[in-house]
């Protein structure tokens, strides 16, 4: 039977020889047949511990101590195996993640001694860390990926209750997007490297991710209908490419304009064929492109310092949106889960269109009869 026991005082309330060493109260249970012992300063923290043991082991939750006697680094691999559901470029961002941050920082450490307390300090560590500290999304993608190894641990019985609850997280500044007008892009494209010009206006007018243009193969290009499907990705991970399905998991289909059209006749080949490469038909790699041509480019164009390829991307958005097109039509060029989110995104450039609504509709209105004054 459980129970808590008083390790400085005798049972005739004398001093025991263990009196002022240590902690005093003891918490005692039974698990398997033999008796568990575990020590703490108060005697409430030790009368909550044998409730919660009696509770536990009456409802069959209990969790025997030695489940969470291991080593983080033992049950990271395991954790992995049972990702099989995650898209290749995920699962392999989870990997990198779990090699260069989690492991060197947790694979040491019990996984039953990790507290509350011990994850938040390692979030503020993360954030503020010496020479690099990672961008608040970092983090949160970070820690995210940790989070859900410690579900997992509950879901295998190693511990009772994630450590992972209630954590505060940085708070980023987020960062405003960049909207390119159309003569920006033209300079952009015209300053470029000649053989990525045609990417350039590809990307601000299509709305494509880089990792998207950049698997795009000549099959799913059709100038006479004049769309383009979108159904897979790539991106950089472990230093090695990895092809998966777009970000939301599904393919979707883009319109093209018939300029845009024009400038890839000359660029479709062989089915397989990549319509957008290197000069040597290599795949192109974001950083690489980024880094040897995008950057001087944007410098050499006099642009906005600071410009993501991904701005592209927003600005094939505003270009759609100052065109007319709505929020829903919008959301399926840019393969989002949901017009609300579409309409959370670029809010401020709908509202410029609501106006214009406003305007067309004073246009009708206009063509009725005022109200005459009242007699006074």
């Amino acid at each position: 039977m459980a129970r808590v026991v008083d390790l400085w005082h005798r049972n005739d309330r004398t001093r025991s020889t263990l009196y002022g060493v240590g902690k005093r109260w003891q918490a005692v249970w039974v698990e398997d047949g033999r008796e568990r012992k575990k020590s703490f300063s108060t005697k409430d923290e030790a009368r909550s511990h044998v409730t919660n043991v009696d509770h536990n082991q009456r409802s069959g939750t209990y969790i025997r101590a030695d489940k969470g006697r291991v080593a983080v680094s033992e049950l990271l691999p395991l954790w992995v195996n049972t990702l099989a559901h995650l898209k290749p470029s995920t699962l392999a961002a989870t990997k990198s993640d779990v090699e260069a941050t989690i492991k060197p920082y947790w694979g040491s450490r019990y996984l039953a001694d990790i507290k509350r307390a011990d994850v938040q300090e390692w979030v503020m560590t993360m954030s503020k860390a010496d020479g690099k500290p990672k961008a608040a999304r970092t983090v949160d993608t970070i820690y995210g990926r940790f989070r859900s190894f410690m579900n997992w641990c509950v879901a295998e019985n190693r511990i009772a209750i994630s450590p992972c609850q209630g954590i505060n997280l940085p708070a980023g500044n987020k960062r405003e997007h960049i909207f390119l007008t159309v003569e920006q892009v033209g300079r952009l494209a015209d300053t470029i490297d000649p053989h990525y010009a045609d990417l350039v206006w590809f990307l601000a007018t299509t709305g494509l991710r880089f990792g998207e243009a950049a698997e795009l193969r000549s099959k799913d290009v059709s100038l006479k209908a004049r769309r383009v499907v979108v159904a897979r990705s790539v991106t950089t991970a472990e230093g090695r490419m990895v092809i998966g399905p777009p970000k939301s998991g599904k393919a979707r289909t883009v319109p093209l304009t018939e300029f845009m059209a024009a400038r890839l006749g000359g660029r479709l080949g062989e089915r397989d064929a990549l319509v957008f490469a290197t000069p040597r038909g290599a795949a192109l790699r974001s950083n690489n492109f980024k880094r040897a041509h995008y950057d001087p480019a944007v410098d050499a164009a006099g642009l906005p310092e600071g410009l993501w390829v991904h701005d592209l991307r927003h600005t094939a958005a505003s270009l759609a949106i100052a065109s007319g097109a709505s929020v829903k039509s919008v959301q399926r060029m840019l393969g989002h889960a949901s017009a609300a989110l579409t309409l959370d995104i670029y809010a401020g450039l709908f509202d410029q269109e609501l106006s214009d609504v406003a305007a067309r509709m004073d246009g009708l209105l206009a063509r009725q009869p005022q109200p005459h004054d009242s007699d006074a």
